[in-house]
């Protein structure tokens, strides 16, 4: 029989009944992908906002960027994935032990960056119990669609009361294959007047890519808790894909740009939690974190700019329990970050941004009935440095410019969440109420200039006010007879939404750089898209289910067929949709085991999505164009192998988009310019010594 290991953890106070679900074990084993937005693709309510294959951003019930977090043991990544879309995370999936993605505004605990959701990543990098024994874990795997070669080694020991954690990681893999044409050149055409000289048939040009990384840990234990810090580095040197090259400043463009981006971060974590004997204080928790980022945006091997993102932030938490039934959690948070872009495309100015928070959670527990309460009220300064901006090119003989004065804005978000649950023999039903608010972040108010990566002239507003969700959420869990069910239904309704509209295209080799009507460039290798952030009222609303059946097969075990389907609409007050958020879709799951082997096929059907933002074309506002509908059908296989008593592991195959369809990803800025990976079967090794 296998051995079976039974871990107790101390229950989590926070977050208790916020809608959410966990990846963990040989689910997140088989799902584990390049990027995080790739990993949570199939989660229901999230979807995978692109930037080529080498940028992948979990975008929750359509929000994602400044709105949801990313976090690393109870700590914010803080690369710069919040800020443009063409910034990946600096997280290996490899190496994550659970990733638990929070589908509801998660404000109260994580901050206004979390007013859209959050995905919480436990990576056991600062161990928090001592290991039985000496365990060495190596993940070799292997796709055939762009030759990725990825391995991952860790390392978990002890040494009396102290623990030791280790590991390194690589990836690199070539251009990625897909079905037909790279660019969508009729789109093109539409938005430029003119098709592109770059484009390529079966893959898609400039996707290579490798990264590397590891850390150390370790952790000391006592009687009464533990304290731990770990060491961590992560670089990665990526392609963007091949689209319109552009003048910088207005010069000759003598050759397609190939644009990549070289980052690097490294951190230093602390995290420790003090168990107390008190009948009223259980516990204080402790989480610092202190990052140095950056990465450089190069085009054809020439440095164009780099972005620079220095952070610490903390957070400091009394768990309570002040009656029997009533516990909670009083927490301090702070986040100090340093962010500069220099260089010739330099699009947001040097700023600091200082947060600080305070927040309360209480549960009460009445048993079947359970409520919960959270308040969070905080502190925000952003210090944008001064800006200049161009009104003409740079280089034409006497260049024109002004410059927008250094401005500190204040802000006091205040957040409020309140959730009932009742819980029944044959399951539950749940009900969520948030009043959610963010101060906007830097690039929202403080941008202006032209962006290499996304190929957009973006400009910020200083005038931003707070963004205030109001939120419902009610979920379902039933049980009926052998099925059981899971159902959200959610409506959220945003004032002084932050949002990117198209705003035509900028000529960089005109006299004046100002926005035109789509359709109006001609030159489309010296034209880029404008991006301004504006602010109106906004509305979402739609659900996400879930209805399985586990049924007993003779020669199988755990067989369960399930449907699935999710959606998110969001509409702006001027009766417009919100832009790039991804379309319904529904399909069907089948699990089953037979001897050794564990599998999985997953049919996954995405409508078209017509429900665009806007952009001007002569004196009308009209839709962009959309994605059209596509199958998608996966499977995976896992046999769990034996070599000795000390040698145990998993052999698994995932094949993914095996019908080799052409799929154009709504959410992603790149869609006219690269469709996702076609057919890729990946092969994968893990061993546990």
């Amino acid at each position: 029989m296998d051995a079976i290991e039974v871990q107790a953890t101390p229950e989590e106070l926070t977050n208790s009944l916020d809608p959410s679900s966990t990846l963990s074990g040989k689910d997140l084993m088989l799902k584990s992908a390049a990027t995080l937005g790739a990993t949570l693709q199939d989660e229901l309510g999230v979807a995978n906002a692109t930037f080529g294959p080498n940028v992948g951003l979990p975008l929750i019930r359509g929000q994602h960027g400044p709105r949801t977090r990313v976090m690393v043991n109870g700590v914010g990544t803080h690369d710069a994935s919040a800020m443009s879309p063409d910034h990946g995370t600096t997280v290996e999936s490899l190496l994550a032990k659970e990733i638990k993605v929070l589908r509801g505004p998660a404000t109260i605990r994580n901050g206004g960056g979390a007013i859209g959701g959050a995905v919480e990543i436990t990576d056991g990098r600062i161990p928090e119990r001592l290991p039985t024994k000496t365990k060495v874990t190596t993940q070799l795997r292997f796709n055939t669609n762009h030759d990725e070669r990825i391995m991952a080694t860790e390392l978990l020991t002890k040494a009396g009361q102290v623990a030791f954690h280790a590991d390194v990681h690589g990836r690199e893999s070539n251009n990625i294959h897909v079905p037909g044409m790279a660019i969508d050149q009729d789109t093109i055409t539409q938005l430029f007047g003119g098709e592109l000289p770059t484009n390529t048939r079966g893959y898609v040009d400039n996707t290579n890519a490798r990264s590397k990384g590891g850390s150390v840990g370790a952790s000391v234990f006592g009687e009464m808790g533990y304290i731990g810090i770990s060491l961590s580095h992560y670089a990665n040197n990526y392609g963007i894909p091949m689209g319109p090259s552009h003048s910088h400043g207005g010069g000759p463009v003598e050759q397609a740009e190939r644009v990549r981006i070289d980052m690097q971060q490294d951190r230093i974590d602390l995290k420790g939690e003090l168990f107390l004997p008190s009948e009223w204080l259980e516990s204080i928790a402790l989480r610092i974190g202190k990052s140095r980022y950056h990465h450089d945006e190069l085009s054809n091997g020439v440095q164009q700019t780099r972005f620079s993102n220095d952070v610490i932030e903390h957070r400091l938490e009394f768990n309570h329990r002040l009656f029997p039934n009533l516990s909670g959690t009083l927490g301090f948070h702070g986040i100090n970050r340093d962010f500069s872009a220099l260089g010739m495309e330099a699009f947001v100015p040097e700023s600091k941004i200082n947060s600080k928070g305070i927040y309360l959670i209480e549960t009460l527990d009445f048993n079947p009935w359970q409520l919960e309460f959270g308040f969070r009220h905080e502190k925000n300064r952003t210090d944008a440095g001064a800006q200049t901006v161009w009104i003409t090119p740079r280089d034409i003989p006497m260049p024109v410019s002004y410059v927008i004065p250094a401005e500190k804005k204040d802000f006091s978000p205040e957040s409020y969440s309140l959730a009932l649950k009742r819980a029944y023999k044959t399951g539950s039903i749940t009900i969520n109420r948030w009043i959610a608010r963010r101060a906007p972040d830097i690039q929202e108010l403080a941008a202006y200039g032209p962006h290499l990566a996304t190929r957009t002239y973006d400009i910020g507003a200083r005038n931003l006010d707070i963004e205030t969700l109001n939120g419902w959420d009610i979920r379902l869990q039933q049980k009926l007879g052998k099925l059981d069910a899971n159902l959200n239904l959610f409506k959220y309704s945003a004032k002084n939404y932050i949002y990117q509209q198209n705003a035509g295209v900028i000529k960089m080799n005109s006299i004046i750089l100002r926005p035109q009507a789509i359709g109006t460039c001609g030159l489309q290798d010296q034209c880029l898209i404008t991006m301004q952030y504006r602010q109106q009222d906004a509305s979402f609303h739609g659900y996400e289910a879930e209805i399985g059946l586990p049924l007993q097969i003779p020669g199988m075990r755990k067989f369960r067929a399930s449907v699935f389907a999710d959606q998110v609409r969001g509409m702006l007050d001027d009766n417009t949709h919100v832009p790039r958020l991804a379309p319904a879709r529904h399909g069907l799951l089948i699990q089953a085991g037979i001897g050794k082997w564990d599998g999985d096929i997953r049919f996954t059907h995405m409508r078209a999505q017509n429900r665009t933002g806007t952009m001007p074309v002569g004196d009308e506002m009209l839709p962009e164009p959309g994605t059209d509908s596509y199958n998608k059908v996966d499977i995976a296989l896992r046999r769990s192998i034996e070599v000795s008593n000390w040698l145990t592991g998993d052999f698994f195959i995932s094949m993914r988009n095996i019908t080799n369809a052409d799929i154009r990803n709504s959410t992603s800025f790149l869609r006219y310019y690269t469709p996702e990976l076609g057919r890729n079967i990946e092969v994968g090794l893990r061993l546990d010594i």
